[in-house]
This record gives C-alpha cells, structure tokens and sequence, in this order.
C-alpha cells in the first residue's frame, strides 16, 4: 500500500507494507483523510512518532478479522480518534475511555490515516449514514473534540465564548458553538476569514494595535468584550495562552483546544490569580457530533479548503503550514 512516512526533509509518500492483521481488528480503505494541526506537530516532529501520521479519516471496512469486526465489513465509518490498549484493567472492563495508555492514530502507539488502509481495532471506528458526505464525515472528530467542551464544563444554555485563533480548528470550533446557540467570538489574525464568520452570526475580533475604549476592545465587527467566561485557546503557541489568560473572566474557564508541542513554557501564575480552571482536549463523542451534522445545523465541510491526491501529500503539508489553507484533505486512490 502507499502510505505518508515521516522524514528529516518533510512527509514522503511510499510503498508499504501492509500490517498483520489480529482479532478484532478492521481494515478500513481511506476515502479522506484531514491535514490538521496534530498532524503538522507530528510530521515537523514537535511531538515523537515514527509512523503513518493522519489522525482523522473516513472510509468503508473491507476486511475483519473475527466476528465483531467481520460484522462491519461493507460500512462506511469514521475514526474515534483514540482507543484503549486492551491490556489494562479499564479496558477489560469495558470503560476504555478511562485507559491511561491509550492509542491515537497517527499521533501515538499506531500508524494513521495518511495511507490507502489503516488498521484498527473494530471498535475504534463508528459507522456513518449514508446522507453525510465524506467531506463531513471526516472532521468529525475535531467536531467531536470542539464540542466537548459543551459537555465536560456543563456550558449553559446560552453564554459568550471567545475562540484565540482563526485557523482551522479555531473556525470548526466557532461554527459548531455558534450553531449551538452561543454568542461567539473569533480572535484572530486574518482577515480573509470574515466571509465565513459573518454567515454563521459570529463575532470576528481582529487583533490590532489599538488600545481599549470604555471597556471594550477594536474589532471589524463590532466590539469584543473585556473578559468572558468560557476561552477557547486555538493556537497552540505560548501568545494564545498569554492572550487567553488575560481575556478570561475571574473564575472562568480556559479550554486547551490545540496542542502545546512547541514546548514553550506557559505561565501559571495567572490560572491561581485569577482562579481560572484549565480544561484540556483532545478528543470527544462521535455521536454527538453526528447528530449535529445529521440535523443540519452546519457543515464541517465549510472548513475544508483544498483537496489533494495521496501523491500530492508534500505539497499538501508545506501549503497546511500557510495561513490561507485551513484544513486541507487527502483523497485516496
């Protein structure tokens, strides 16, 4: 099979050989595969992996090795995004969420999506209907990841939350709170991201130079609030952090939405001052982000910005890293 390999001068596309499969595992032919900001930390190695990196994928299983996973051969599924070891007392009691080892595609433990097949465990993938596109389908797990935050911080019913950055995980992540029903605003950088904003009723702060007026901070759509109780740090970078800390709300929440591979120390001393709780994320429930698309609220698909053949995945990666692609995608042959 061809696959993504990582390399000292940037991600290389080659011939490889296809894994054993073991019991319970599925083969799952990629029809898409994201490029997102995990991604480009594990290629860049910023963050240590040594296999096919993709960390989100659609596709239909065409293989199964016993009666589970024989079971799903035929169906269209997406990633988790993690499973368990299933090796460990959580695992084998069936709260695998709950393992402390637990196995990412193409981020840890196991090679990822950036390949014609990738082989998992049959219940790390979910099956989708058939009235969502491929093109949904696979940021359904950033979906997932974004809208955890809803859960895990028990979000009212209606509140302003502010998003630190404007790339792709940044514009997913505003478009599903949005559509949820909360008062959101973007901060950002780049005004080519206003369009897409402006048709979903969200806020776009453009972070500038100017000084605060009565309370309130310069943006192209209106002023931004002072402090707000629910931060979303989209960047990655030690800025965002900086920026997140200074715009919560005393006794606010700041989720971590994006990775901090750049190991660049983050300042707490804040998070005490300001009694701030700091919430990470990494992944969430499939199934709710499901019924979110299949309800038509919005399509993840607007984030999407290009779509690059398996060979072109080089020239796919380096144009990630520039500030007009948001998250580009990989069809495979």
């Amino acid at each position: 099979m061809q696959g993504v390999v990582i390399h000292k001068d940037g991600p290389l596309v080659r011939d490889l050989p296809e894994p054993t499969m073991t019991e319970g595992q599925v083969r799952v032919r990629i029809h898409m595969s994201a490029i997102t900001g995990l991604d480009l930390d594990v290629v860049h190695q910023r963050m240590p992996f040594s296999g096919i990196p993709g960390s989100t994928f659609v596709g239909t299983v065409d293989q199964g090795m016993g009666p589970a996973a024989k079971a799903m051969v035929g169906r269209r599924v997406v990633g988790r995004g993690s499973f368990g070891c299933g090796d460990c007392e959580a695992c084998h009691s069936g709260a695998d969420y709950r393992c402390v080892d637990r196995r990412r595609p193409g981020v840890s433990a196991v090679s990822g999506a950036h390949a014609q097949f990738i082989f998992v465990p049959h219940h790390a993938v979910v099956p989708l209907p058939d009235g969502i596109s491929d093109e949904s389908s696979v940021l359904l797990p950033l979906l997932a990841t974004a809208y955890s935050a809803v859960i895990r911080a028990e979000l009212p019913d209606w509140t302003n939350i502010l998003i630190i950055g404007d790339g792709g995980m940044g514009l997913l992540a505003a478009l599903a709170y949005s559509a949820a029903g909360y008062t959101v605003t973007v901060r950002g950088k780049h005004g080519n991201r206003f369009d897409l904003l402006r048709r979903h009723n969200i806020h776009f702060n453009l972070v500038t130079d100017e000084p605060e007026v009565r309370g309130a901070r310069p943006g192209r759509f209106g002023p931004a609030l002072v402090h707000y109780p629910y931060v979303i740090e989209a960047t990655g970078s030690a800025s965002g952090w900086d920026a997140a800390l200074a715009l919560v709300s005393p006794g606010g929440t700041v989720f971590l939405l994006s990775s901090c591979a750049d190991r660049v120390p983050r300042p707490l001393a804040a998070v005490q001052d300001k009694n701030v709780r700091v919430v990470g994320l990494r992944e969430g429930p499939i199934e709710a982000a499901l019924a979110i698309v299949g309800n038509g609220w919005f399509d993840p698909a607007d984030v999407i910005t290009n779509t690059y053949a398996l060979e072109d995945a080089p020239k796919a990666y380096k144009k990630a890293l520039h500030i007009d692609e948001w998250i580009p995608v990989l069809r495979m042959p």
